[in-house]
């Protein structure tokens, strides 16, 4: 999403390398059977062959030559041979070339020249762009094969320099991989290693100094249900200037304070605005004396006269349009609207701080020791006496003081006038990430019943539920209609309402119609008793696992199911109390009688915690009692 520059330079790690090999006439290469076993295991391809050079020539210039080769082992690894690199004024693409072999290393088709498509990069959002791709889709599907790209990159005003990552996706080994970094005595940078076995080796001539890495036979990482991002698990080397000096603005990366003094100046005097604006904000705001009841107004000012366009041109990856733009055109990027908000508070005397973060559901890491540009997306922090106050500037929808899986509980960089500092988002408490659901069910003799089921979500279950009240009614129902998992049934109608507080929720209530939802025996019927949220299948199965598990989000679901039973049934027997409790959550049921009633209370709260491979048996173990519990039944009896 935002501040598209940093995964720009992220791509930049793709399918590179430098190899001066010259194949003979007939020579074959890349046989599929050379493969050492352990690296077929769980794998949809495999990299044969990965080699990165990396110049520095100076702090804002860089050379990279590039070789990459990789054996697809079926059509689900058919993407991994796509050749695809940005490119754009300040990265210059030069040099592609790609060959293609068979199964048994026998050549079987050249690409290049024409071959090459050449595109401009307009991801969904982005409307100004100077980013484009060069990308090579070799739309073979005899598997297994083997493609192979060498190319050649130049750099100028660089901010992030190209780090090593030769674990590219999930289920994809790795034969061999090499990254040398050349430093000329002129420049100077930094890395840092991320599980990384074998450490740096490093070589010092007279004009540079040489740092090299190489990874050999690794197998793929399979990917698996809770597993933390490809980026924590996987070796790599982030690669980051000391001095950057892009387009006149200068800075020293070596700290955080240095790097938000260089975002800081990029910002300087962009709080431009009308006065036209300034006299509208005023009187907007001149009887409200609750400071956090003017940021609310003037955060819905805000949402409601601007919408997020995605602007990549030039430095305008890192800085923003001018307030007084944004307030004339009524659009602009993340970094636009969160300076136009912060612009807007300045107006009416309330003090902000930009803030840059790395957004995403899967919550990722900021390695807080390393000072380089790891963020993608830019908010607004609003400190208040006794508290602060978070706004996301971007969406026209999201409440007000709201940050759900996206932004929530991660480090993020605050930044002022003495430049940039560490704090962490506010996290999503169990409490807050609450499903509560109440149903009542009307059985009849034959087993079928009807339902009127009222459930609430808040926090992360709310952030999930907003695909659907961003959809047409159309949509709607068809997602509304997958997320009922109860056999036999009908959706008579159902509403959605959107509570908008600063712990918003959305309530949905179903009518529905069930069919042979109890099994009719004879003269007894056999009911489950958890209707709509049975734990079918546990997410943890009972394989062997070898990568660590990592729970992102906590979770707490309260559930009450109310049965007015079929006339003429008794229930035979009311089942004990279940509870299961471990340090990976806790889980309880509770089935109570009222005369012709019965109520099932079932309630699971799920931890958040990172775990090493090694707990997994006790995880399947505990989910596995849980999907058991869920599937409790009980016997209705016809007669006294």
């Amino acid at each position: 999403m935002k501040l598209k520059f940093t995964i720009l330079v992220l791509l930049l790690v793709l399918r590179i390398g430098f190899s001066t090999c010259v194949i003979a006439k007939g020579e074959v290469k890349y046989r599929v059977a050379d493969i050492p076993k352990e690296l077929l295991k769980d794998a949809k391809a495999v990299v044969r062959d990965q080699t990165i050079q990396v110049t520095i020539i100076s702090d804002a210039k860089l050379a990279l030559k590039g070789f990459y080769a990789i054996t697809i082992l079926n059509k689900n690894g058919a993407s991994n041979a796509n050749f695809m690199q940005p490119y754009s004024r300040n990265m210059k693409v030069s040099g592609i070339k790609a060959q293609m072999y068979n199964e048994s290393g026998a050549e079987i088709k050249k690409k290049g020249g024409f071959d090459i498509l050449d595109y401009a990069m307009i991801s969904e959002g982005t409307t100004f762009a100077d980013h484009r791709i060069k990308a090579i889709l070799p739309e073979h599907l005899e598997y297994p094969f083997t493609v192979e790209y060498t190319y050649e990159i130049s750099f100028s005003d660089v901010i992030q320099y190209p780090g090593w990552h030769p674990v590219e996706d999930f289920d994809v080994s790795i034969e061999k991989s090499k990254y040398t970094l050349m430093v000329s005595k002129q420049a100077k940078c930094r890395f840092y290693e991320q599980n990384v076995t074998d450490k740096v080796q490093v070589q010092n001539t007279k004009d540079f100094d040489i740092y090299s890495w190489e990874l050999t036979n690794m197998p793929a990482i399979a990917k698996a249900n809770f597993c933390p991002a490809l980026a924590d698990i996987s070796p790599g080397v982030l690669i980051a200037p000391s001095i950057v000096n892009v387009e006149g603005y200068e800075g020293n990366f070596d700290t955080w304070t240095g790097f938000g003094q260089w975002i800081y100046l990029l910002n300087k005097d962009r709080n431009n605005l009308s006065d036209e604006t300034r006299s509208k904000i005023e009187k907007m705001t001149a009887d409200i004396t609750d400071e956090r009841a003017k940021i609310k107004l003037l955060y819905e000012y805000m949402q409601n006269k601007t919408r997020y366009v995605s602007i990549q041109i030039g430095i305008g990856g890192f800085q923003p349009f001018d307030a007084e733009t944004v307030d004339r055109l009524s659009y602009g990027d993340c970094k636009a609207l969160s300076n136009y908000m912060k612009s807007i508070l300045e107006v009416a005397g309330i003090s902000s701080r930009y803030t840059l973060v790395l957004a995403g559901d899967e919550n990722p890491t900021i390695h807080p020791d390393f000072c380089s540009n790891q963020f993608n997306h830019a908010i607004l922090c609003v400190p208040l006496r006794n508290d602060t106050v978070w706004l996301e500037c971007t969406s026209q929808n999201i409440p007000f003081n709201y940050l759900g899986t996206f932004t929530a509980d991660r480090k993020v960089l605050l930044i002022d006038h003495e430049g940039g500092k560490l704090i962490n988002t506010p996290a999503l408490k169990q409490t807050d990430n609450l499903e509560s659901r109440k149903v009542y069910v009307t059985l009849d003799p034959m087993g079928n019943g009807t339902v009127l089921a009222e459930t609430n979500y808040f926090g992360a279950t709310y952030d999930h539920y907003r695909e659907i009240l961003a959809s047409d009614q159309n949509d709607r129902i068809k997602l509304v209609t997958s997320r009922i998992h109860v056999p036999n049934f009908e959706l008579n109608n159902f509403k959605i309402t959107e509570t908008k507080t600063e712990k918003p929720f959305v309530t949905e209530l179903l009518h529905l119609s069930l069919t042979n939802y109890s099994t009719k025996v004879g003269d007894k019927l056999m009911l489950c008793l958890n209707l709509m949220n049975k734990l079918n299948e546990s997410p943890f199965q009972a394989i062997t696992r070898k990568t660590p598990i990592s729970i992102k989000w906590p979770a707490y679901e309260v559930d009450t199911v109310i049965y007015t039973l079929p006339q003429g049934y008794t229930l035979e027997k009311i089942p004990g109390n279940v509870s299961i409790e471990s340090v990976y959550g806790k889980y309880t049921t509770q089935v109570t009688r009222n005369g012709n009633t019965l109520t099932y209370c079932r309630t699971f709260l799920e931890n958040k915690g990172d775990y090493d491979s090694g707990e997994y048996e006790n995880i399947v173990n505990f989910f596995d009692k849980i999907v058991t519990a869920d599937q409790k039944k009980v016997v209705l009896t016809k007669g006294n």
